[in-house]
């Protein structure tokens, strides 16, 4: 399994994310080409220089201070020339920018107004993290993070003087799987960042794997540790650690159970139902559910919510082994219109992701089974 961990020991900004992925997944002209796509009225400049001794990619962006609303940012991305996943991640990101500031100051999300992250640069580095991120992710690669350290002490915002971490990073941080630890200097751990990495990364990786690649991207701040935001690329092998969840079911409807399947299913890695006859012969169902070791208690929860069981069972898996496989995304021609599907690989299986085929045959008003055997076909050949 391939790996990327952003090991933000002494925090992040979105600016370091960006110069950690420069000669990993992003080249200077990668960004110049976000600029253009974007139209932003911004200056950048990428540099390596020793921060304590290290070696790091500083990116500088000059921009003037902009207030905008959600709507004028998402706009802004929206009509721009990005691809379609970079566009949807990015947005998805400032939404979660937007719902964290909508709950702390109690409005509507859609009518959050950016005073920091609406200007050109704050744009610039979400959707060129983005892009760089994305690159990775249909090579195959899983992200994760170590702790993250949030800093200490006061900072100055729009609506007066804080602690640290800022209000709109720890709102962030309470719907992520990023771990955290309190102290440092100064603020250390931006807004910016808290999505960017909230967004991508499942947790913390804690099984041993083998380092291959390894970059820094440098921050602004003067600190008595070296203000770098290091990102480890590696591969290890093909086992993870999983959680099996079970839970009996005799006092709901096969509709509630199909519902509760598919909603499961959005947090769990399979899901599965199996009839069985429970006590004074009563039909039920066993329901089981597979889950990141790390989300368990997350399954868990979803499971009670949407049956309305008393409880659920979670065994520790001892080990499961994984077929090696890889995700990437081809374009493929179907009736003179060019449509990117992601494949996923493994040994000599090819098989199309199914969301993608679902889109195209929509697009095309064409029964799916047909469009499946067609992308078949020309991922083939």
């Amino acid at each position: 399994m391939r790996i990327v961990i952003f090991d933000v020991f002494n925090g992040a900004g979105g600016d370091m994310i960006v110069g950690s992925l420069i000669g990993i997944s992003l080249t200077r002209d990668d960004l110049l080409d976000v600029v253009d796509r974007l139209s932003l009225k911004i200056e950048i400049d990428v540099e390596e220089e020793s921060v304590k001794g290290i070696m790091a990619k500083k990116l500088t962006v000059k921009s003037e201070r902009t207030e905008r609303t959600y709507k004028e940012v998402i706009n802004i991305i929206e009509n721009s020339k990005m691809d379609e996943e970079v566009i949807k991640a990015s947005k998805d990101i400032f939404t979660i920018i937007a719902k964290a500031e909508g709950k702390i100051h109690g409005r509507n999300y859609r009518d959050s107004v950016f005073h920091e992250v609406g200007s050109d640069d704050a744009i610039f580095d979400i959707v060129s993290a983005v892009k760089g991120i994305i690159r990775l992710k249909n090579d195959g690669y899983s992200f994760y993070s170590t702790p993250v350290r949030l800093g200490e002490g006061f900072i100055e915002i729009k609506h007066g003087k804080y602690p640290v971490p800022a209000p709109a990073t720890l709102e962030i941080l309470s719907n992520s799987s990023l771990e955290v630890i309190l102290g440092g200097e100064g603020e250390l751990f931006t807004p910016t960042a808290a999505a960017i990495l909230s967004y991508f990364c499942k947790g913390v990786y804690r099984h041993p794997f083998k380092v291959e690649r390894v970059s820094y991207g440098a921050g602004t701040r003067e600190t008595s540790l070296p203000n770098v935001l290091r990102l480890i690329v590696g591969r290890t092998l093909s086992h993870d650690s999983v959680v099996l969840l079970e839970t009996l079911i005799d006092d709901t409807s096969g509709e509630i159970i199909a519902h509760a399947i598919e909603k499961i299913g959005e947090v769990a890695l399979d899901v599965s139902a199996t009839p069985v006859t429970g006590k004074k012969g009563r039909p039920g169902i066993i329901l089981r559910a597979i889950s990141d070791f790390l989300r368990a208690e997350e399954v868990a929860e979803r499971i009670i919510s949407e049956t309305g069981s008393l409880g659920v069972r979670i065994y520790p898996v001892y080990h499961r082994l994984i077929a090696p496989r890889e995700l990437k995304s081809v374009d493929v021609e179907i009736h003179g219109e060019k449509f990117q599907v992601r494949v996923k690989k493994s040994g000599l299986l090819l098989k199309p992701e199914f969301e993608d085929v679902k889109r195209i045959a929509e697009s095309l008003e064409m029964p799916l089974v047909v469009v499946y055997r067609k992308i078949l076909e020309r991922i083939g050949e």
